[in-house]
């Protein structure tokens, strides 16, 4: 293996150094990780609709700089309407292209998915700054289904000193062990209280069967079952009365159009209207009834 060494003036051009040789450089005495002031460098935050911005805030990856100076606007894929996904937010550093830029790593669909993991390899570097839980058939992103990944050193961290950063992590999978824990439990205080309420209602209802005899039973059985009668006898008049207005309506808009055409004939005198419901029993002793027009000819 090649040993190196630097930094040393140059003689007569001898001495050259590359940009990744200062990145290593500087390396090994800046760790990996964002910035912590502000504390919102870098935060993942929920934006509209399928959006999510980057708050401003600058990282350090492998020696190089990362600067982010405004709210950077990221869009998230559409969810799936059966499945959920994790969305992974990273920054990359990209030695191909010679530069760190923010990627969104799309998860894989399934009912329990799991977040997309880091590359690091020499192509490419990554850290992670947040998880986004894409729930099935959501149409927006909300803060509470965002993760932050920067205090976790294993997947990203906090440029903490000229050696190394803080250990975080176990300061953060205890957060998230509590976070899981509470709400676990909070959906379970709810599951419980909806039960308890369920009983209660039954077991009062079973003591108001109880305390009735078969006489108060009954009665109030025959109670409801009159008021059953009456309310459909009262339905079923309300529904004739409604009937019988509709048919006066069309019966005023009959006459309604037979003056209209009387007058448009230019007949405008001795106009005789006669509405009937129904046919079967006239007998018509002169005339006849036009079916096409739908009228009475004498």
């Amino acid at each position: 293996m090649a040993i190196r060494s630097g930094l040393f003036n140059s003689v007569n051009g001898d001495r050259r150094y590359k940009a990744d040789f200062f990145a290593e450089y500087f390396a090994t005495f800046i760790a990996n990780g964002v910035f912590p002031n502000p504390s919102t460098g870098l935060q993942v935050v929920e934006g509209e609709n399928m959006t999510v911005a980057i708050k401003p805030g600058k990282a350090w990856i492998n020696g190089y700089f990362f600067v982010n100076d405004s709210d950077y606007i990221l869009t998230i894929d559409n969810a799936d309407g059966v499945l959920n996904r994790i969305d992974r937010i990273v920054l990359q550093l990209n030695y191909l292209n010679r530069e760190i830029v923010p990627v969104i790593k799309k998860g894989t669909f399934a009912s329990s998915p799991m977040a997309p993991s880091l590359q690091r390899d020499a192509d490419a570097y990554e850290i992670a700054l947040a998880d986004i839980f894409i729930n099935k058939g959501v149409l927006s992103i909300s803060q509470a289904n965002i993760t932050d990944l920067r205090l976790n050193s294993e997947l990203c961290g906090i440029v903490h000193g000229t050696i190394n950063q803080v250990d975080t992590t176990t300061i953060f999978n205890q957060y998230m062990a509590w976070f899981q824990q509470v709400t676990g439990s909070t959906e379970q205080e709810l599951a419980n209280w909806e039960q308890q309420m369920k009983q209660d209602f039954l077991d009062w209802f079973n003591s108001l069967q109880d305390i009735l005899d078969d006489d108060a039973a009954a009665n109030l059985a025959n109670r409801i079952t009159d008021l059953d009668q009456r309310f459909t006898a009262h339905l079923a008049e309300t529904a004739s009365k409604f009937t019988n207005i509709n048919l006066n309506i069309i019966d005023m808009a009959v006459e309604l159009e037979t003056l209209k055409g009387a007058l448009l004939n230019g007949v405008d005198a001795n106009i005789f209207i006669e509405t009937f419901q129904s046919l079967d029993d006239i007998n018509l002793e002169r005339g006849g009834y036009d079916s096409v027009n739908k009228r009475l000819v004498v």
